[in-house]
């Protein structure tokens, strides 16, 4: 296809040109994102995504439809057939219409796959992403997405890094490597491909894992590499015997002008304790996993983790089951809804499970997740980023992490649902910082029962 270059504003004279040379649906840039800043150096601009729910609140049906898409057009380069429901999902995308329904249709026929494909999404943006994609098929998958935590008591099952992410190691901790190993193909998710640096680093390792495996696909929402990159690839499948395909929904090149001068008056870490702090937990018997975690400040996190995460695989056949699970989870805080919008919060990695409840939830429900990637906030005309709050990571504590544009969208509820609690006061800031912005009536929902409770 010809190029269609744009020219952006990303704040003050800071630009973005983008040339688009791959755009198989046709999405209009804003289909799929917007430009912010970020507080990096290293790099100093973001695509802020409008179908993640990472960032930017969206429909929770949304960015499960966007992996369901990306799964799509991975199955027909596999059987060289369009699905059905294909052009039905990318106008539900454009339009943002209908997606509860669109979606329901999807999910009652699974993509089948003739191979055991194992799934990987890459932390923490796209870890939901990556469960989308593996949720889109009925048999013959495996997921499992890669962490920035460090489980002291299990030995990685892989380790490689990210080298212009805010943090760079990436782990894969897996209780039945022989399962993972059955795999004949493997696919790798990320919400976006910038040199595909990151992809060299995993495929280099996963060769010395799967030495049987000859096919890896990389599935991306967006694909930035240039073309010396994309000959990187071609070199690398020769000197590997692999092939290597991408897969993404808008590709192109892009380029970066000017520079943007950030004020140092951005929000701080909410101290100010809050009063009465009522955290729920499910009634459900939820299958978990009883490994602890260190935080960054050197502290134990001894709560269980979740099985449904994917965090240590899941098989389609566990997938149904966890799911049947997250729904009667989703009828019980259902009851708590006043009828009127309603913000689910993820918290960092935990993004699928917490998506998955509010797709339950009804009508005028949203999802978006706290993040530690550090975004310039500013109230100039068209930016992006408006309002942020800043907090301790409730599950990774000593990570300052974010929520962004909560203050202007009046919820009556935030729900904010939380994997692991090791530390009640900090889960208290969370939801003092939430109250700094938000009139909605606030819910701490923790997966699992708290210790003296």
């Amino acid at each position: 296809m010809p190029q269609l270059k744009s020219k952006l504003n990303i704040f003050q004279d800071y630009e973005i040109e983008i040339s688009i040379t791959n755009n198989p649906y046709d999405f209009a840039i804003t289909d799929l994102f917007k430009m912010a800043t970020r507080i990096n150096k290293k790099r100093q601009f973001l695509f802020v995504s409008t179908v993640l729910g990472k960032h930017l609140a969206v429909r929770p049906q949304v960015p499960i439809l966007t992996g369901t898409l990306l799964a799509m057009m991975y199955h027909e380069k596999l059987v060289g057939e369009e699905a059905l429901l294909l052009p039905t999902i990318v106008q539900a995308l454009k339009k943002q219409q209908h997606v509860q329904e669109i979606l329901q249709q999807v999910e009652a026929k699974p993509l089948e796959l003739l191979e055991e494909t194992l799934f990987i999404g890459f932390a923490e943006t796209a870890t939901a992403l990556g469960h989308a994609v593996f949720n889109a098929f009925g048999s013959r998958a495996m997921y499992i997405h890669t962490t920035r935590e460090f489980l002291p008591e299990l030995e990685p099952f892989v380790t490689f890094e990210e080298e212009h992410s805010h943090a760079t190691s990436h782990r894969v901790y897996c209780e039945q490597p022989d399962k993972l190993l059955q795999a004949k193909r493997i696919v790798l998710i990320d919400d976006e491909i910038t040199t595909g640096n990151t992809v060299v680093n995993i495929i280099e390792t996963l060769r010395q894992k799967f030495p049987d495996v000859k096919h890896y696909s990389v599935l991306s929402i967006l694909d930035w590499r240039s073309a010396q990159q994309h000959e990187v690839f071609q070199q690398m499948e020769k000197k590997w015997d692999v092939t290597i395909d991408f897969v993404a929904m808008m590709g192109g090149q892009f380029s970066c002008s000017g520079e943007p001068y950030l004020s140092s008056k951005q929000v701080g870490i909410t101290t100010q304790e809050v009063q009465d702090l009522t955290i729920l937990s499910p009634k459900d018997c939820i299958e978990q996993k009883y490994y602890r975690s260190i935080a960054e400040n050197g502290i134990d996190n001894k709560a269980p983790y979740m099985l449904a995460t994917g965090r240590f695989m899941l098989t389609t056949e566990q997938q149904a089951v966890q799911k049947n699970t997250i729904k009667r989870i989703a009828q019980q805080l259902k009851k708590l809804r006043s009828g009127g919008p309603a913000l689910v919060i993820g918290t960092g990695e935990f993004m699928y499970v917490p998506m998955q409840i509010a797709s339950y939830l009804g009508e005028d429900v949203y999802i978006q997740s706290t993040t530690r990637s550090p975004i310039y906030c500013a109230h100039d005309t068209g930016y992006t980023i408006t309002e942020k709050i800043a907090f301790e990571c409730p599950e990774n504590n000593g990570v300052e992490n974010y929520l962004y544009n909560v203050q202007s969208h009046p919820y009556s509820e935030l729900f904010l649902v939380v994997e692991r609690i090791a530390n009640k006061e900090v889960i208290a800031r969370v939801v003092h910082a939430l109250q700094s912005v938000s009139d909605a009536n606030i819910y701490v929902i923790c997966m699992h029962e708290l210790e003296g409770e």
